[in-house]
């Protein structure tokens, strides 16, 4: 299981000749599904990163699939303090080990930035949005809904990948 991933983000251009850059590194084209032409590239490789400007993070937790396709969701939860670090980390272990996997849910990896430690992120990754959105809405999701506020910056990002037959257009 790799370890970290790494996300920089870019003109189409610029993203597309990395990947081409380094074949042998799986790398995927994203892109916002709210608004067009918002690219990042996610490097799943495990290896050192080959971005000149990327963001790391650091898997703390997987479950699910190693297939990157669907819909991908981040949530970014800041700052968190010692306590309520130490109840996310129970509950994200809890969701891993013992619930159900939600309906959809292709995988989901509950990972720390490398450059500030109390930041915390959940991928996700789905068969489509509205799985997703019914996960945000059932029992599932409640164990995490404490942590939606602005005192932890909670906010989202939401992808699809670009496939190489679109990134040629």
């Amino acid at each position: 299981m790799i370890t970290q991933l790494s996300l920089t983000f870019g003109s189409q251009q610029v993203l597309s000749e990395l990947q081409h850059r380094y074949p042998e590194r799986s790398m995927l084209l994203l892109d916002t599904s709210t608004a067009g032409q918002q690219l990042a590239l996610l490097d799943v490789s495990g290896q050192p990163s080959v971005f000149s400007s990327p963001v790391h993070y650091d898997i703390k937790l997987h479950r699910g699939t190693t297939s990157w396709q669907g819909f991908v969701n981040f949530i970014f939860l800041d700052n968190l303090s010692a306590d309520d670090q130490k109840v996310f980390n129970s509950k994200a272990n809890h969701f891993v080990t013992t619930e159900a996997m939600p309906d959809g849910m292709r995988s989901i990896y509950f990972m720390k930035d490398e450059k500030n430690r109390s930041n915390n992120i959940i991928l996700s990754t789905w068969d489509t949005s509205a799985d997703y959105a019914l996960w945000k809405r059932s029992p599932s999701f409640k164990p995490f809904e404490y942590f939606k506020s602005t005192q932890n910056n909670y906010h989202e990002a939401s992808y699809h990948f670009i496939e190489e037959t679109q990134q040629s257009k």
